[in-house]
């Protein structure tokens, strides 16, 4: 019983860390090509 516990555990924790990441590149991708794009800063604050 302790092993088909921990081999649960083991999985679902595998499965969360995908989900986490498959997600996370979702999330940063059009962030990043958004991000790419950056307004002209006027020439007062580069001084």
């Amino acid at each position: 019983m302790k092993n088909i516990k921990n081999l649960l555990v083991s999985r679902s924790m595998k499965i969360a860390g995908f989900v986490a990441l498959f997600l996370g590149t979702i999330v940063i991708t059009p962030a990043s090509t958004l991000g790419s794009h950056q307004p002209k800063c006027p020439d007062e604050f580069l001084k």
